[in-house]
């Protein structure tokens, strides 16, 4: 994969977050607003959570989470197979998974896996902590 299409898809998944979780009121300023940092909605475990976007580098040493994106769903909120309390949670250490095949919003880590068409490391880490909606 190229870099520009990795940045992209990760430049439009970060989007979709924003995008996404204005009506929930995660990120009550709006974009680019100094109320909080960016964020969006995240799906683990059939659980909706928000997070909050952390300008971070971060090495590819120790544990990441899987942090599922879809470049065939745009409207797609990303997937992860942990959380609080769920899986064995990295406190919000992400590598970012290309699932390509995948056309309507999953909910869990299972069903991407067993719905893509490839798992796709992207090879980018970010750092971004996980808060339990309901």
């Amino acid at each position: 994969m190229s870099r520009f299409r990795l940045l992209t898809v990760v430049a439009l998944a970060f989007s979709m977050l924003a995008v996404i979780a204005a009506p929930a009121g995660a990120h009550p300023g709006g974009p680019g607003s100094p109320v909080g940092p960016p964020g969006g909605t995240f799906w683990a475990a059939d659980v909706e959570y928000v997070s909050a976007v952390t300008p971070a580098h971060v090495p590819d040493k120790g544990p990441f989470d899987a942090f599922y994106v879809f470049p065939d769903c745009p409207t797609c909120a990303p997937v992860s197979d942990a959380a609080p309390g769920v899986g064995r949670y990295n406190g919000g250490r992400w590598a970012v998974i290309e699932a390509p095949g995948i056309e309507t919003q999953l909910t869990n880590a299972a069903d991407v896996v067993a719905q893509a068409d490839s798992l796709d490391d992207t090879g980018h880490r970010f750092v971004c902590p996980l808060i339990r909606i309901h």
